[in-house]
């Protein structure tokens, strides 16, 4: 499967990893399952992580970009104070169009979602963060994001 999203730390946070091809419906089907209805679910998140650092491609028009935006903006006004971190350094053989896309999304999303939001390179910098902003925010210190 191309979007893998899977809970972690007990349920308060969330880990949304796409790899190799994604094509528009497979991302809204999947924000559609994860974001928007299950609603009580996203109440308790602290932190989600989404790691596009195994992404060769995405089949996403500008409409759809708008769509996706959308979601993520509806489902922070469930939870605006959930930190977000997106890894969009792109996997070896990614063309420079998924990069443009990966960052439009990012841009819709800064603007419009209410949640706290960074972009990184690495995983291993984007979890640096979240460690350090959910202890700074919930003084919650034990994160293993496994």
């Amino acid at each position: 499967m191309p979007i893998a999203m899977r809970d972690c730390d007990g349920g308060i946070g969330n880990i949304i990893e796409s790899r190799g091809r994604v094509t528009d419906r497979e991302l809204i089907d999947s924000l559609q399952e994860h974001l928007t209805r299950d609603r009580e679910k996203l109440k308790i998140f602290k932190f989600i992580l989404f790691d596009h650092s195994a992404l060769t491609k995405m089949e996403i028009t500008d409409e759809t970009v708008e769509t996706i935006a959308g979601l993520w903006a509806d489902a922070s006004r469930v939870n605006p104070e959930t930190i977000v971190a997106m890894v969009a350094y792109a996997a070896y053989g990614a063309s420079i169009d998924l990069l443009n896309i990966i960052s439009r999304l990012h841009e819709l999303f800064f603007h419009q979602s209410c949640w706290e939001t960074r972009m990184f390179r690495t995983k291993p910098q984007a979890v640096r963060w979240i460690r350090e902003e959910v202890k700074k925010k919930f003084g919650i210190d034990d994160l293993s994001l496994n």
